[in-house]
């Protein structure tokens, strides 16, 4: 369920014959949400079934089928994207073995691991390289440059516009404009959502069916208030 944007750079690489492998997985993230739930309120995948299922469902099963024949791989993944995957990449190195990876294992090249996110784009506008248009879609709380947070005295990058599928309602623990940013530039996409179930989800995290001082309680009845006037209210679960 990538951003719409993202299928235009996907179309770009086929009218350029880039090699691309497309995979489908074995369910749709709908099916995970009917089965499992939200995949919501969690970042490690082991504490939640929800988000465990829809990342090896819809992500790591199909990529490891399709690139099972492969004995490297590299990796976008930055040290500087969270705590982490700093202290993953400080202990392991930005290549090595990976014995989860397609059954058997493969080397993994984290080849920008040490960039911070003005290197990326530094690299993007000096090769002219096309990217989604997601990425100039900027709030107040999520842009492409983001901002810095030192952790345990390491300068990490805060606030970036990182793509992943629109669907997902995992960041909005962590990340406050994920879900302002889909609402503002992509109004279908999150009256989707909301209506799918994502709104009666976050309801329930923050409110607990208790109501709260300004609009009452949150029923089938009222929802439709609360997400016309207190649109904001449901960008975060925090």
């Amino acid at each position: 369920m990538a951003h719409p944007s993202v299928y235009d750079i996907v179309e770009n690489h086929y009218r350029n014959k880039i090699n691309l492998i497309e995979i489908k997985p074995e369910c749709t993230f709908w099916d995970i949400v009917d089965n499992y739930g939200w995949p919501i309120g969690a970042r490690n995948t082991s504490s939640n079934k929800a988000v465990n299922q829809c990342c090896n469902r819809l992500k790591k099963r199909p990529m490891g089928r399709a690139t099972k024949e492969y004995d490297l791989e590299f990796n976008g993944m930055t040290a500087y994207e969270s705590w982490t995957r700093y202290t993953r990449l400080k202990g392991y190195g930005n290549y090595n073995f990976v014995s989860s990876r397609s059954g058997g294992g493969r080397y993994v090249a984290s080849i920008i691991a040490w960039w911070h996110v003005e290197d990326v784009w530094n690299y993007i506008e000096n090769n002219n390289i096309k990217y989604p248009e997601i990425y100039d879609k900027e709030t107040d709380n999520f842009t492409k440059m983001g901002y810095k947070e030192k952790v345990k005295g390491v300068k990490m990058d805060r606030g970036c516009i990182r793509v992943g599928c629109w669907t997902c309602p995992l960041p909005i623990k962590y990340e406050l404009g994920v879900m302002e940013q889909l609402r503002k530039y992509y109004p279908n996409l999150w009256e989707t959502l909301m209506k799918k179930g994502l709104a009666d989800e976050i309801a329930k995290i923050k409110l607990g069916g208790q109501g709260d001082l300004f609009d009452g309680y949150f029923t089938e009845d009222t929802k439709e208030h609360w997400l016309k006037s207190r649109p904001c209210w449901f960008d975060t679960i925090k």
